[in-house]
């Protein structure tokens, strides 16, 4: 018999994190409201270490899938490949995770368009004093500092 727990365990810590780069968000939010660089580059820091364990995390994950035989079962159909018996917290484990994810996913969007305004904001003010050059917009060519953060390659 398969004996899913280290899996919940895993399940239960992949929320966690994803519940710090949530809050994360709010704190970056806050900081561009209130045209706090120093807590925004902070918070950027802490969003990088959480990345960098994230990606720890998912070699976690391919080793302890492969181990319980469900290898490529994507994070939807994990609970319908698990014993009858453990079934149900394997269900409310990922259907939380699936939640969390898109609440974080929502949070990130919300301080992306609220950085991205403000560095447009700043773009013009410097274009206006003549300190950035009209043709030339570096800042509003700005890399999305958000892509894969927060995410691992489960597969929902």
């Amino acid at each position: 018999m398969m004996d899913v727990s280290a899996l919940i365990e895993f399940l239960e810590s992949l929320d966690r994190e994803i519940h710090l780069l949530t809050e994360l968000q709010s704190q970056k939010l806050e900081a561009v409201h209130a045209h706090d660089l120093e807590r925004l580059n902070d918070c950027i820091k802490q969003e990088q270490a959480i990345s960098l364990s994230l990606r720890g995390m998912e070699q976690k994950r391919s080793k302890l899938l492969a181990g319980l035989g469900l290898s490529g079962v994507p994070l939807r159909e994990l609970s319908q490949n698990c014993p009858p018996e453990q079934r149900a917290a394997v269900s409310t484990a990922v259907e939380r995770l699936l939640r969390d994810r898109q609440l974080l996913s929502s949070a990130q969007a919300a301080a992306r368009t609220a950085m991205e305004r403000d560095l447009h904001m700043i773009s013009r003010e410097l274009e206006h004093r003549g300190i950035l050059p009209e043709a030339d917009h570096p800042l509003e060519q700005t890399p999305d500092a958000f892509s894969g953060m927060g995410h691992t390659n489960l597969r929902a």
